[in-house]
This record gives C-alpha cells, sequence and structure tokens, in this order.
C-alpha cells in the first residue's frame, strides 16, 4: 500500500522517533569515576566482606530499599536473574508447580523452569491485561508452591486479592515488577507486596543501566539465599559452616559500572514518571474522541508508570482489521505493537514438553498435569494477543506533548481514511 497514494499527501510523520538513551552528564561521570578506582567489581565468591561486593553495589541496594520502602535490597546482572534467584531462594524445585500469566515476557516462566519446576497459566483481567485472581483457584494443586504476579505495562496486578488467596493455601508470591518501577496501589509501591519483588534495569526500561536487575523483600531468610544464589552460595556456606541451608548459586553479579549507573537513573525516576504520566493523561483524553478505540484502564487507588500504553482495538467498529490498522498507523510514523506477546504456553517448548534433552523433564515429574497448554485455556490472553490489543510506545523520552497530538492526528487520519484501507484489505493487496 502507497501510503501516500492512499491519503492523498505527506505522512504525519516521515520516520519513528527512535528509542533515545535518557542518560546525561551524571552517568557519564559515574562511570569515569568508577573506571578511575580501577575497581570495576569487587565481588568475591568467598565468605566475608567482598562477598556483598563493592560500594557501589551497596549503596544502589541502600537507595532501592529505601526507595522502594523494603527491608533489603539484592542486586544481580538482569531482572531474568532475579527471577531464578527469587524462585530458587523460595526453595520452587522439582515436583513444584507455579501459577504465572502467560501474558508476559517469556522469562518469567522461564525462570520457573530453571528452577526445574512446571508453570501453570492463569488468565488474565481483559482491563488491566495482569493475572486475573478470579482464575486461579481453578489451577491450585497440592503442588503449588507460588504465585509469579507480572505488573504488565507499568500496573500493577490485584495484588491485594492475590495475596489473600496466597496466604490461605500457604504460597509465596513473587512480583515481576520489571515494567512498573514506581507504580502504587493506595500508595503502597509494586513490587513490594509480594515475599519478592523484581526490578529490570534492562535498557528499554523506565530507568536502566544497560542490563541488570534488583531483588527486594522484608524477609531475613529470602535475601540471604538471595545472597547465595548470585554468588556461588555453595562456597559460601561451606566457609560458614551453615548446615543448615542447602543452596545451589551462580555468577549473578552486578559490575559496579552498573550500579554506578543505576544509581544516577534512581535518581531520576520520578521526574521520569511525572513526564510519563503526563503524556498518558493527555494520550487518555485524546482517544476518547475515538470509537473503537478503548485507552487504559486505572483501578481507583492504582497509579500506573506507563512502560507502554495499552489500547483496545474494536475491528467491528474499524471495519478493518488491526493489522492494517497498524500498518497505517507506522505509514504515518508510528508504529504499534500488535497483540504483545503470544501466550507462553503456545510456544514450542511447552507444546513439547521438550527443555533439556530427549526427555520430558521435569513436567513428566509431576505425574499426572493440570494443564495440558492447550489453546483455550486462557482465552483472555488469546484474544488481546489475536485480535484486541494494541500497544503505543509515545509515552516515553523523549516524546513530548507536540508528539501525542501528532499521534491522535495520525489516528484521525486512519479513521477518516479507513474506506480505502478497507477497499484494499478486501482486495488482498499488500499494506506496508
Amino acid at each position: 500500500m502507497n501510503k501516500l497514494a492512499l491519503f492523498g499527501g505527506t505522512p504525519v510523520r516521515e520516520t519513528a522517533i527512535p528509542w533515545t538513551s535518557t542518560m546525561g552528564e551524571e552517568e557519564k561521570a559515574a562511570v569515569v569515576k568508577v573506571m578511575e578506582s580501577g575497581n570495576l567489581s569487587v565481588f568475591l565468591g568467598r565468605a566475608g566482606e567482598q562477598f556483598l561486593g563493592g560500594p557501589r553495589i551497596k549503596e544502589i541496594e541502600e537507595m532501592f530499599a529505601g526507595k522502594f520502602g523494603a527491608k533489603h535490597s539484592i542486586s544481580v546482572n538482569s531482572a531474568t536473574t532475579a527471577l531464578h534467584t527469587a524462585l530458587a531462594a523460595c526453595e520452587v524445585g522439582p515436583g513444584d508447580e507455579v501459577l504465572v500469566t502467560p501474558y508476559t515476557m517469556s522469562a518469567t516462566a522461564s525462570a520457573i523452569l530453571m528452577n526445574n519446576a512446571v508453570p501453570v497459566f492463569v488468565d488474565i483481567c481483559p482491563e488491566t491485561y495482569n493475572l486475573n485472581p478470579k482464575e486461579i483457584g481453578k489451577w491450585l494443586t497440592p503442588r503449588t508452591k507460588a504465585i509469579m504476579v507480572t505488573n504488565l505495562f507499568g500496573l500493577p496486578g490485584n495484588l491485594p486479592e492475590i495475596i489473600k488467596i496466597a496466604k490461605q493455601h500457604g504460597l509465596y508470591v513473587i512480583e515481576d515488577n520489571a515494567q512498573s518501577p514506581g507504580a502504587t496501589i493506595v500508595g503502597k509501591q509494586a513490587g513490594t507486596f509480594g515475599d519478592l519483588g523484581i526490578f529490570s534495569l534492562n535498557y528499554h526500561k523506565v530507568i536502566h543501566s544497560g542490563e541488570g536487575g534488583i531483588i527486594l523483600t522484608d524477609s531475613d531468610k529470602l535475601a540471604y539465599r538471595c545472597q547465595l544464589i548470585r554468588n556461588h552460595g555453595e562456597v559460601i556456606v561451606d566457609d560458614l559452616n551453615d548446615d543448615d541451608t542447602v543452596v545451589l548459586g551462580s555468577n549473578y553479579r552486578m559490575t559496579e559500572l552498573h550500579a554506578a549507573i543505576g544509581i544516577e537513573q534512581l535518581n531520576k525516576l520520578d521526574g521520569f514518571l511525572i513526564k510519563r504520566r503526563a503524556l498518558a493523561d493527555q494520550l487518555s483524553r485524546g482517544l476518547k474522541r475515538f470509537s473503537g478505540l478503548e485507552g487504559v484502564t486505572v483501578p481507583e487507588g492504582y497509579e500506573h508508570s506507563y512502560y507502554v500504553y495499552p489500547i483496545q482495538f474494536n475491528q467491528d467498529i474499524w471495519t478493518i482489521k488491526r493489522a492494517v490498522f497498524a500498518a497505517a498507523m507506522k505509514a504515518e510514523g508510528f508504529p504499534l505493537g500488535e497483540g504483545y506477546v503470544r501466550p507462553i504456553y503456545l510456544m514450542k517448548l511447552y507444546q513439547h514438553k521438550r527443555v533439556y534433552n530427549q526427555t520430558h523433564y521435569p513436567f513428566s515429574f509431576i505425574g499426572q498435569p493440570v494443564q495440558c497448554y492447550q489453546k483455550g485455556i486462557c482465552p483472555v490472553a488469546e484474544e488481546m494477543y489475536e485480535e484486541k490489543l494494541i500497544t503505543a510506545d509515545v509515552c516515553r523520552l523523549p516524546y513530548t506533548a507536540r508528539d501525542i497530538e501528532d499521534f491522535l492526528t495520525a489516528l484521525e487520519k486512519v479513521w477518516q481514511g479507513k474506506e480505502e484501507l478497507r477497499a484494499y484489505e478486501e482486495n488482498s493487496l499488500p499494506c506496508s
């Protein structure tokens, strides 16, 4: 589809705004200071002071704990390793099941498999895209050990209700809060409701250090186990003659360089969130002009951090398919995400139940599975992926209020041209 032939003029924006670093002089100076010190990492995989890392590691951990109101903070080299560490700290292992949303980045569920436990997928709420606590009961078994909650797109899940259910059944709750730093429920920070909360410093998150992760917990025992798992814990417990702790560790340590950058980014988090929320509010108001586009839902008492902005697309009202709508918006300079992610249980790994070698372990270890990973087990997640959801990445920096107005102008232009778009679609012409 030629965009100029279709709409009779130039696009609203010639090119999409690329991802632009939020780094500044503060981060550069912090990195130079570490480089000049010569201590790029101070960790040592032995018992002693260096077991807990160097000065920047300790500083970023203290800052995260203070900022979000947690007793303990443990830094690691990614949010993925943080998820694995958190599950291992809870002693999740062979024979255990962990309830998890299917509508999240694959690492959330992969971390369960990495601990040789089995993910059990719970459908999502159609308004918030987060794990639906009303669906938990149907998947509970005597093997259920924990609930892994993803706070998706910047919005916390229904954590008060999920925590209530978990306490009734003696389950751990782990929050994957990678996308939602600074989001709150009645003033309490997301990532601090569960037994452990995971934060990401990956390069495209709200704040970042290139790579990195943080684990928050109020439990002394879980914090100690996380520290062991991060840093060759099997050696440490031998050094300490700790006969009560069994743990297998790895090297999940953050460097002094990444910590130094993360410190400066954390200092800027509040300012970043103010700008993101202002852009999101502007977009929410503007979307009310359009039928068939439902903007973000923020429950009462919740505060969103807008990692991305989710929109539900109604094909019946627009009379064109979502893919055609997205292609037209891309032609106007605003690429959109379609469907977010395929529900995880539909991935080949789960369909074939093959993780390590020619066996079906750990799936085969639990005997009769509670879930067979067939299509239809999480219909809301499937509907969002296949038909309804689009994501707009226009609330991040360096977007401005003018960019939001341009986005709304592009929507209006596509709406006015939908009959011509439908004609292209019906004639099976390519749309690009």
